[in-house]
């Protein structure tokens, strides 16, 4: 079904309206807009997919003037939260949560923070650039799904499971690559190039930065099945339950992971250490042997150089048999200091 777009409304906005009659109207402008918000029967979703101009732009004023939304939450809109959250406020709910997505060049984790405001009618989305995520649940409205479209509770559960779902297949590529490093980091040895390492404490942080924003957000929905959330009704929070269900798996495969390189890193700093441990010892048998060697000619030199020093009236120089003796001498001294080095296994 071909879609129409008010010239009214910006551009990075997608409004649908589903009316009490059942139509949903894709081409709703501004001044129709506040007439929709004040039908309790009628739903209306509004996916903001760009920030551009901040809290002052188009965007912000059509939160503030059109929606009514409190400040703080508008400034939240646009400048980027640290951790998912939920604030209750009287008339709707304002969630912060983040959508994951990696990056094949960089081979890194990228996060797009996702606002959400739920109201007893409306639910409205703000991130900085599209996702398809949230095209997902669009669409889900699109062909009248009739869970979807029974309430916001239901809408802000599909959005909410939307952006859960993307979390799992790519926890799995990253335990690939983690099953990966694994198997370079015990299987390279010695020659384990610095990329391999860098990888595994890259790995490491972008794990860390994600469990950071999967735990908070399993509060978030925690908190959004408490019985005094009175936006979300009863029948709705077994379907938050399932998405919590989803985030504790996640926490789990994110630990399980970590754990795997951290295994993977002592292992490898173990055999390195018992590698450098051979070698030290491969060293300090050279040395010995060099000791042991050097002991040996020690005393022989002492010898040799003390007859060597030529002076005429030395008595043993003129004996008939003297070099034969001295030789002797030296021989057996040498042969009786190799004998006992070799007994104290030295050489």
């Amino acid at each position: 079904m071909e879609q129409t777009r008010t010239k009214s409304l910006p551009e990075g906005v997608d409004l649908l309206v589903l009316a009490r009659s059942g139509e949903i109207r894709a081409d709703i402008g501004l001044e129709e807009l506040p007439r929709y918000l004040a039908d309790p029967e009628a739903l209306v979703w509004c996916d903001i997919y760009s920030t551009k101009g901040g809290q002052t732009g188009p965007y912000g004023r059509l939160l503030r003037e059109v929606f009514g939304f409190d400040e703080l939450t508008i400034e939240d809109c646009f400048t980027r939260s640290h951790l998912p959250k939920v604030d209750i406020y009287e008339e709707y709910l304002f969630i912060a949560l983040f959508s994951f997505h990696l990056s094949e060049k960089r081979r890194r984790v990228e996060t797009v923070e996702v606002d959400m405001y739920v109201g007893r009618n409306y639910v409205v989305c703000v991130h900085p650039r599209p996702l398809r995520e949230l095209d997902r649940v669009r669409q889900r409205l699109l062909t009248g799904n009739e869970f979807v479209s029974s309430s916001p509770a239901n809408v802000a559960h599909t959005v909410l499971d939307a952006v859960v779902d993307e979390y799992i297949p790519l926890m799995n590529r990253l335990s690939a690559m983690v099953d990966g490093i694994e198997d370079e980091l015990l299987g390279l040895g010695e020659d384990t190039p610095d990329t391999v390492l860098d990888l595994l404490f890259h790995l490491k942080h972008e794990l860390t930065a994600l469990r950071r924003l999967a735990v908070p957000l399993r509060e978030v929905v925690s908190i959004l099945m408490r019985p005094t959330i009175r936006l979300v009704p009863e029948e709705s929070v077994a379907y938050y339950d399932d998405v919590r269900d989803h985030l504790i798996r996640v926490v789990d495969m994110i630990d399980t992971m970590r754990d795997y390189l951290m295994d993977s890193l002592e292992i490898y700093t173990t055999q390195q250490t018992r590698r450098n441990a051979e070698e030290t010892q491969r060293v300090n048998q050279s040395v010995a042997r060099l000791t042991a060697v050097s002991t040996i000619f020690l005393p022989l030199t002492f010898i040799t150089g003390l007859y060597g020093m030529n002076f005429e009236n030395m008595p043993e120089l003129h004996t008939r048999y003297g070099y034969f003796v001295a030789f002797s001498v030296l021989l057996t001294l040498g042969l009786s200091m190799l004998y006992y080095l070799r007994r104290k296994k030295i050489i």
